[in-house]
């Protein structure tokens, strides 16, 4: 069953809430601003990661995967988890999302698919009901794949046109150079700052077990 995050606000794959002073994001009394959620295997998704905090003023939260990742066996393996669309077991979390006004996910592309542990996050807390913003890496193809998958499956069952409303953050190897990294994450911040304008607080959501 989802665990229903508590609290009002709205989540950023991302997700955002409505900013009270230009370059500020604002939150609910008592809420903490933005979290950013995500999983590396690399380390690629991590330092896109780190550098989204920053930008945000955001606490982290990287994502545990419990089955081993690495090596030739286990890679392939991964990959054909992702291509199934299988869920693993995750490390609990040290961050409560639900005490977050925004949430902003991040994954690697799998074979144009989201990582089973980004998978089991957005399955185990139900965050359609908050605003989302999403970002990813891979080497060279099927990072926008896997991000409008992702939007996918956070967007409600009832309302799946809300998928394309997250911004994304899609980044390919070439643009992790520092000079090329800092200009879209710039540009992503700018688009989650806009969007947020056009979306209010949601109403606390109660959690349950």
């Amino acid at each position: 069953m989802k665990r229903l995050l508590a609290g009002g606000g709205v989540v950023l794959l991302a997700i955002f809430v409505q900013s009270g002073t230009a370059g500020h994001v604002s939150a609910e009394e008592g809420q903490k601003r933005v979290l950013v959620v995500y999983y590396s295997r690399t380390g690629y998704t991590h330092s896109v990661a780190r550098k989204i905090a920053e930008r945000f003023d955001a606490d982290l939260e990287r994502l545990i995967d419990t089955r081993k990742r690495t090596g030739p066996f286990a890679v392939a393996v991964a990959g054909k988890d992702a291509v199934a669309g299988n869920r693993t077991v995750l490390k609990p979390l040290q961050a409560d999302p639900g005490e977050y006004s925004l949430i902003l996910i991040g994954t690697p592309a799998w074979f144009g698919n989201v990582t089973p542990a980004v998978r089991t996050f957005v399955a185990e807390y139900d965050i359609a009901e908050k605003t989302a913003g999403l970002f990813g890496t891979t080497n060279l193809t099927g990072i926008e794949a896997a991000l409008d998958q992702l939007a996918g499956l956070i967007a409600p069952e009832d309302s799946p046109e809300q998928a394309r409303e997250y911004p994304r953050l899609p980044l390919r190897q070439k643009d992790l150079k520092e000079e090329i990294l800092d200009g879209k994450i710039d540009a992503f911040y700018q688009e989650v700052m806009n969007s947020s304008q056009d979306n209010p607080l949601s109403s606390p959501t109660p959690t349950t077990q």
